[in-house]
């Protein structure tokens, strides 16, 4: 599948590994492909984060924040809220019993095929079989930036609810990706 990415796409997931490696997860993930799209400017797709106010910055505070709440997303929240939970009160007392590292990511030993490169998580393998059927679907020969936040956006998670919270919407995106072609 590799061989079917563009340049700069292979830059970006180039970019998410050493995001990861930077960040010393043990994993790439959906963070990490996000953060790569967002650092060139010089794609579509980078440019349509650019005008919905999507930025490094964006999308690590919403991590950073995700991460507080033991991974889960905003609307995880408030569906636990609408069944009378209160997170942020379960969040508090975790910490309290247990200290305020607990629900931290501990880093675990991943399984490692080759020595030399983070391996993607479950959701980066799925984010990156995503971003083949949009281009299939687009009748692209080549996979690019823009198929990658397709992906991104037609899934579920803190990225694509970050993106929706900027005003990205699938639909919106699809047309501007076929409007650059």
């Amino acid at each position: 599948m590799f061989e079917k990415f563009t340049s700069a796409t292979r830059q970006a997931v180039i970019r998410a590994l050493r995001e990861a490696e930077q960040h010393k997860a043990p994993e790439v993930t959906e963070e990490h492909l996000l953060l790569a799209l967002v650092a060139d400017p010089t794609t579509t797709a980078s440019r349509l984060l650019a005008e919905h106010d999507v930025h490094r910055d964006t999308v690590t505070s919403a991590y950073e924040r995700a991460r507080r709440l033991g991974g889960l997303s905003d609307s995880d929240a408030e569906v636990l809220r609408e069944l009378g939970i209160d997170l942020h009160n379960v969040v508090a007392n975790i910490e309290r019993s247990l200290g305020v590292d607990a629900l931290s990511e501990q880093p675990r030993k991943p399984r490692r095929f080759f020595k030399s490169h983070t391996p993607f998580s479950a959701g980066g393998k799925r984010l990156l079989e995503a971003t083949l059927r949009e281009a299939v679907e687009l009748r692209d020969r080549h996979l690019n930036n823009e198929h990658l936040l397709l992906a991104l956006l037609h899934g579920n998670g803190i990225a694509a609810e970050l993106l929706r919270r900027h005003g990205m919407t699938y639909q919106t995106v699809r047309a501007a990706v076929r409007n650059a072609a």
